[in-house]
């Protein structure tokens, strides 16, 4: 795994390719053509350009300057005042400011695959083995074809751009951005050339782990199409007036049933493989597995129901990195740089090892509405479990017999706790008991154990002022009070993490979801629906649903959902594609339902007790021109000048 190609930094095409603002820019283009007839002679240089085409993946794991979309909104909360994923959530950016700009960042990206693509056919070198070039090729087509993916979920339509610009025809130049169905059908078919052309997963080797499969393949086409069928982008009438400038919607104005049959399909279609599957861990094996709640069925064995398996292990362990780095619920992962390290430094507390990497932990953090979006251990909400097993206020004194037990150290509870103690600050609030196993997984919280690496314990303390918590000189601080654990393993001793930790773009939980979401508006009632939501909730060591409404099945796929993918990058694109992103009413507790508005967490401020109450720690803004992001308006504006800008932009 350590010499996967995807474990890449700072990459770009062969070494020579300048940063440009401009997506087309002229001089970029003559500079890498100088140079270009002597790439393909030598298999090193040829792999170093097929390796370009990797260079411009994001860096998923650099959530507070590179990649706001895995937190902020309703997930999670910078640690600092001046990180550009917090400017971002709170709606300071324009098209004169984008902040990140993907468009020109992920042009590029699909410039360095085209070249190689036109030219890959060049190579000559007799260390070649018969078949390898082609299979980089295959790479770069998969690769432009995610690059195009992405733009679309963030920008919506865009211009396609398949050979490399020819400048000398002005005439010609992709200026003019292509409709909705025209982009979707593109990447659709890029697609199904990769799926004939790309290795089956068993066939990569372990030397190139993370490279692109027919599998992966199919299931980025399984998500693009959920994407075109979801009610964004599929007759949303807010778009009926945003047309090119020969009067043709950029969006299909009317809706069509047939999308959410073929995203159905295609999901299906990774399904039938029947080589990748949830990853379990059996229960009481070497380790004694906490009890599940108390609901009908649990005792029923696992894949028909949770009994049998071990829901924290079987989650943690996706994540956690070490033995299970590769596993069969992984369809596509990748290694980008520092990722290990960032993704550990989320979940530990700023003294952890006595002030260990104290300025690079508490970077995000998950919001209070995260934290009451996941179930209860019997499966149902904090709403309808309110004043039962859920009690929102106050500090635990007893345990809850499940994963808050004991002394907080007990054998069958896989993580440490110190509400036992007469230390108050190890103290944990009542609303963390009884819980189900991935929020456990997922979210720390004050009180949460850590082994250090000098064999004793630490309990973090985030309340105003403690070693942990806020300070008025904004150094990183974990405001909400909730830290990212879900990449933090038992045995990690250090705050960068001990093993290496997977970041998954695909995996197979993903699919299912989206082979419910898509098979109930499409076939509502049929049996699949709730075989494949309740699969992902057997897992998770929770009861599964009985049938419901269509209505009502959808939110409880936007739930599993919310809970399932925190911070992988799902949540943003999917509040929006289903229109959800806007609401601007809040829940009983005070959460807004869309992305914009009141961010809850506990009140940093306080030194005391009060730390466990709910507080406003921040105000989140989401506009309806946000649905899409803003072009760059130097993009718009330049020279050639038919760019559509987005609507409200």
């Amino acid at each position: 795994m350590k010499n996967s190609i995807l474990k890449i930094t700072a990459i770009v095409l062969l070494t020579m390719q300048s940063i440009s603002c401009k997506y087309l820019e002229a001089d970029e283009y003559l500079h890498e053509v100088n140079n270009l007839n002597d790439i393909w002679t030598q298999r090193v240089d040829i792999r170093k350009a097929w390796a370009a085409c990797y260079g411009h993946l994001p860096n998923y794991t650099d959530l507070a300057w590179s990649w706001p979309f895995n937190t902020n909104y309703d997930e999670g909360h910078a640690g600092r005042d001046n990180y550009t994923s917090l400017v971002f959530a709170q709606g300071k950016f324009n098209a004169d400011n984008v902040l990140f700009n993907f468009w020109a960042n992920f042009y590029r990206a699909v410039r360095t695959c085209n070249l190689f693509l036109e030219n890959y056919h060049k190579a000559n070198d007799k260390l070649l083995v018969p078949g390898e070039v082609e299979g980089y090729a295959a790479d770069a087509r998969f690769l432009r074809a995610y690059y195009y993916s992405l733009l679309l979920q963030m920008y919506g339509p865009f211009p396609i751009v398949e050979k490399t610009v020819d400048y000398s025809n002005e005439a010609a130049l992709p200026t003019n951005r292509n409709t909705e169905e025209e982009c979707v059908n593109f990447i659709i078919a890029e697609l199904d050339k990769c799926i004939a052309t790309l290795p089956q997963n068993d066939r990569i080797l372990v030397s190139e782990l993370g490279r692109p499969s027919r599998e992966a393949a199919m299931a980025l086409k399984a998500v693009v199409l959920l994407w075109d069928a979801s009610p964004l982008v599929n007759g949303n009438p807010d778009y009926s007036g945003f047309k090119d400038a020969k009067g043709r919607n950029y969006f299909s104005p009317a809706t069509d049933i047939e999308k959410w049959r073929k995203a159905a399909a295609a999901a299906k279609a990774v399904i039938d493989l029947g080589i990748f599957e949830l990853h379990t861990t059996p229960a009481n094996r070497g380790y004694t597995t906490v009890p599940l709640g108390d609901f009908p069925g649990n005792d029923v064995a696992w894949p028909n129901g949770p009994a049998g398996i071990d829901p924290y292990r079987s989650f943690k362990e996706l994540f956690s990195g070490g033995q299970t780095y590769w596993n069969k619920e992984g369809i596509w992962q990748v290694n980008v740089g520092s990722q290990t390290a960032l993704l550990s430094l989320l979940g530990f507390p700023r003294n952890y090892n006595n002030g260990e990497d104290a300025t690079s932990t508490a970077v995000v953090y998950a919001t209070q509405k995260l934290v009451d979006a996941y179930f209860m251990n019997n499966g149902e909400t904090i709403d309808v479990e309110d004043k039962r097993l859920y009690n929102d206020v106050g500090i635990a004194e007893n345990g809850d017999g499940y994963y808050i037990s004991g002394s907080g150290m007990e054998a069958h509870t896989p993580i440490i706790t110190g509400f036992k103690l007469s230390n108050t600050n190890a103290k944990v609030p009542k609303r963390v008991l009884n819980r189900e196993a991935r929020f456990y997984a997922t979210i720390g919280f004050i009180g949460r154990g850590y082994q250090q690496n000098n064999g004793t314990l630490y309990y973090a303390d985030y309340k105003a002022n403690a070693l942990d918590g806020f300070l008025q000189s904004d150094r990183p601080s974990t405001r909400s009070g909730y830290p990212i654990v879900k990449w933090v393993a038992e045995d990690d001793l250090k705050a960068r993490g001990s093993s290496d930790k997977p970041y998954y773009v695909l995996r197979l939980a993903e699919i299912y979801l989206s082979y419910a979401e898509a098979l109930n508006e499409y076939d509502p009632g049929n049996a699949d629906v709730l075989k494949y939501l309740n699969l992902v909730r057997f897992r998770a060591g929770l009861p599964g649903y009985a049938a419901a409404s269509k209505e009502e099945t959808r939110e409880r796929i936007k739930r599993e959902r919310h809970v399932e993918f925190a911070f992988e990058g799902k949540r943003y694109f999917d509040s929006r594609r289903w229109k959800d992103a806007g609401k601007p009413l809040r829940d009983r507790w005070g959460n807004s339902q869309g992305m914009g508005g009141l961010v809850y967490g506990c009140n940093y401020t306080a030194p005391d007790g009060s730390f466990y109450d709910r507080a406003v720690i921040d105000g989140y803004i989401f506009r309806p021109k946000n649905y899409f992001l803003p072009i760059p308006f130097e993009e718009v504006a330049n020279y050639w000048g038919t760019m559509t800008q987005n609507p409200g932009w």
